[in-house]
This record gives structure tokens, C-alpha cells and sequence, in this order.
């Protein structure tokens, strides 16, 4: 039963019901940080990571930069060095979370 529903789900969003939650509790600590000048390793145990570099990791590989500099991106806080490539590409705008849907 749980093993269809798995299937079922990730069928139709193409994703696996632990990769939603992950981005899930990913965005949510991003907003935070974003909304309450929190730090990455407070935003991490309160959306329930226990490795404050288990979540650097997955923060990085889901925005594609580190939390300090993603939030300092968005936030408009000091810009990178110049002569190195944004992290984005040329849009400053981060990803947010774009769930794959499937074509009627």
C-alpha cells in the first residue's frame, strides 16, 4: 500500500515524497533566515536538521550557493566579488520551489 502510493505520488509530481519534504523544510529555513535575521544553524534545528553541515550541503546543492551568500544575495547585502560569475547566472533571483508537474 505505502510502496503504490510512493509510486503513484512520484508519478505524478516526479519527485519522491521525502525529496518534497526535504525542499520543504529547506525553503522554510530559507524563509526564515530571510524574515528573521536567524542564522543557518539556528534556521537548521528549527526546521529539524541535527547537522548544521548536512544542511549547508543540501542548502547548496537545492539554491546553489551556501546559505550566507544566498541570503546575502537576496537579501541585497554585500555583493560578491565581480570578476567571478553570480551565483544564478545573471539573475539575481534564487529558485524557489518549482515542483515538476506532469502534462494533461
Amino acid at each position: 500500500m505505502v510502496s503504490t502510493l510512493r509510486q503513484h505520488f512520484s508519478a505524478l509530481i516526479f519527485l519522491c515524497p521525502l525529496e518534497i519534504q526535504k525542499r520543504l523544510r529547506l525553503n522554510e529555513a530559507r524563509r526564515r533566515m530571510l524574515n528573521g535575521q536567524m542564522d543557518a544553524a539556528t534556521a537548521a534545528f528549527e526546521v529539524g536538521y541535527e547537522s548544521p553541515s548536512k544542511f549547508s550541503r543540501e542548502y547548496s546543492r537545492l539554491f546553489g550557493a551556501p546559505p550566507i551568500w544566498d541570503i546575502m544575495i537576496i537579501a541585497g547585502g554585500p555583493h560578491r566579488d565581480h570578476r567571478r560569475e553570480p551565483a544564478y547566472g545573471s539573475s539575481r533571483t534564487a529558485p524557489t520551489l518549482a515542483l515538476p508537474t506532469r502534462a494533461a
